[in-house]
């Protein structure tokens, strides 16, 4: 509900405080007081359409401030956590300024929001009806919602929506597996290929280094021979080899080591060198007799590394990165074949999740073409007991039929969404042999206002929206169709907050708050200000709708009497 409303610099408004009850205020005042301005101020903050124009002559900048109380609405509080706007004590405050040269700002809980988002929570917050834009009933969007909620069918378009969404997952998820299907086919042919050549090369982990090894060792096996020859002879195969005279030492020290034993040490050393020169000797015969120059084993080894290097080339800069490659490339062939079967039971899962939802969908249109007529009555008859008898609601129940359809047991084809498969419109024809036409193309704002009225009259307990506003409900009525406005207003208010603006004292004798909008002189200029009337101010402004501004002691004693009727009423 509207908790408080905070004008300033508005048009004719300088600054204007207004607090709100919780069931029926209504706002009176002569004509050009400026009671509209108080309705265009809240159409603004709720994310109307900003004019500089509105600015208060001689001001840069106008601002609105509304303050509601939320702890009913479940359903915008989802809104806010959606949208990541905070909120404390179940209170929201919408701001929203506009300046003659930076244009409008716009604050959720002092948290800036673009007019996009302002205007979605305002259109959970407030229904405007009368001469306004802000309504609510008159998107034909809503009307689906408004009658299944009438008719207690919730629970079957919940139903419809949780298998739409079921089958429409399924048929996103199809989609997907089709295109990777679609690119993995595109590659099988090269994929397979690709495995098949690695595979074929029969690849070892080290095996590139080991070739390369082997290559360097062929390569310069001649000068390995002829180094290892040279060596070998010098060391141990010829006269005067290092081997023979190392000996001859040895011998020579065998000689003299008796004479001084601080030879024994080198003798020692002399012996290790002679047995190891022996051992590098046969070392080095052991590897010539191994070791020869063979062309075939090199060439073979440059092309196993010719193969090894092309697979680099193409697959990987080393052999496990090819290894690695063949690894992704067998499991996209593995991907292909499981998609294959993943696929084929998607397909069967769709099709049974499509037959659900044609069988719920339709069961779901047919229970609201049974029972729409239900609504049609009970507006109609709410209608004639606004002075509109002569007029005729209507629900319009057209099933969207699209070559592309899902075929429906009345073998037609239909589109369907998330609410089923219907396009519902609420239509009135004010006179008989008119047309009937959809609510928002109704010109007369004050009809309007009566039809909204018959409307939430009837669906104020399904509505989510709290707050319902009536501009001028009681143009061209009086006598007891005002007096039945003034009750269904009062019906309506025990569920919801209801503000209305009107001329009539049938009307305004049934608020729970009366305020009083007038326009005053200060620092001579002319400004609207508004106040909340007790007791003997409300008699009086009672007594002026009765009588004019001419008021009589019998307009004051009626006004007595209608407000003492309605206070016993209310207890």
């Amino acid at each position: 509900m509207l908790h408080e409303l905070h004008i300033s610099n508005f048009a004719l408004i300088d600054n204007l405080t207004l607090p709100f009850q919780n069931r029926l205020t209504v706002l009176t005042g002569e004509t050009g007081a400026g009671k509209s301005i108080i309705i265009e101020a809240l159409s603004l903050v709720l994310g109307e359409r900003a004019d500089t124009s509105n600015i208060r002559s001689g001001k840069k900048s106008a601002s609105v401030e509304a303050i509601f109380d939320i702890g009913r609405n479940g359903k915008l509080k989802k809104v806010l956590d959606d949208l990541g706007i905070e909120r404390e004590n179940e209170q929201l405050i919408l701001r929203r300024s506009i300046n003659q040269q930076s244009g409008s700002r716009n604050f959720i809980n002092d948290k800036p929001v673009t007019l996009k988002v302002m205007k979605r929570i305002g259109d959970e917050l407030v229904d405007i009806h009368g001469q306004h834009e802000h309504q609510h009933l008159l998107r034909t969007d809503t009307h689906i919602d408004y009658l299944d909620n009438f008719l207690k069918l919730k629970g079957l378009q919940e139903e419809v929506r949780k298998k739409y969404h079921a089958f429409q997952d399924r048929v996103i998820l199809r989609k997907k597996r089709e295109q990777q299907l679609k690119e993995l086919k595109e590659k099988e042919e090269l994929l397979r290929f690709q495995v098949r050549e690695i595979d074929d090369t029969h690849l070892k982990p080290d095996e590139a280094k080991t070739l390369e090894e082997r290559q360097r060792i062929l390569e310069n096996a001649e000068r390995l021979i002829q180094t290892v020859d040279e060596s070998y002879k010098f060391l141990y195969d010829r006269e005067d080899s290092i081997f023979e005279i190392l000996q001859s030492i040895q011998s020579r020290f065998a000689s003299i080591i008796s004479i001084d034993a601080r030879l024994q040490k080198t003798k020692e050393g002399l012996d290790s060198a002679v047995f190891q020169i022996e051992e590098v000797a046969q070392s080095l015969s052991s590897y010539r007799s191994k070791m020869e120059y063979d062309p075939e084993e090199l060439a073979g080894v440059e092309k196993r590394l010719d193969i090894i290097n092309r697979l680099k080339m193409k697959y990987g800069n080393s052999i496990p990165a090819i290894l690695g490659y063949r690894e992704k490339s067998h499991k996209a062939i593995q991907q292909l074949e499981q998609i294959n079967i993943e696929t084929d039971a998607l397909d069967r899962e769709i099709e049974a999740a499509s037959h659900e939802l044609i069988e719920t969908s339709y069961n779901l249109s047919q229970e609201r073409k049974k029972r729409k007529a239900t609504l049609e009555k009970a507006v109609n008859r709410e209608l004639a007991e606004l002075g509109m008898a002569t007029s005729t609601f209507s629900v319009s129940l057209a099933r969207n039929e699209h070559t592309d359809g899902m075929l429906f047991p009345d073998e037609k084809r239909y589109e369907i969404t998330e609410k089923g498969i219907d396009r519902i419109t609420f239509l009135i024809a004010t006179n008989p042999g008119e047309p009937a036409m959809e609510l928002r193309k109704i010109v007369s704002g004050g009809e309007l206002s009566r039809i909204m009225l018959a409307l939430k009259s009837i669906l104020a307990k399904q509505d989510d929206i709290f707050c319902m506003v009536f501009d001028e409900p009681d143009a061209g009525i009086g006598g007891a169709v005002a007096e039945e406005v003034g009750n269904k207003m009062k019906k309506v208010s025990k569920e919801r907050q209801v503000i209305t603006i009107t001329h009539l004292h049938q009307i305004a004798s049934k608020a729970d708050s009366h305020i009083k909008v007038e326009k005053k002189k200060k620092d001579k200029r002319t400004i609207t200000c508004a106040k909340v009337l007790e007791n003997e101010e409300r008699i009086q402004e009672l007594a002026r709708l009765i009588s004019g501004e001419r008021i009589s002691e019998t307009a004051l004693e009626h006004a007595r009497s209608i407000l003492n009727t309605e206070t016993s009423k209310q207890k």
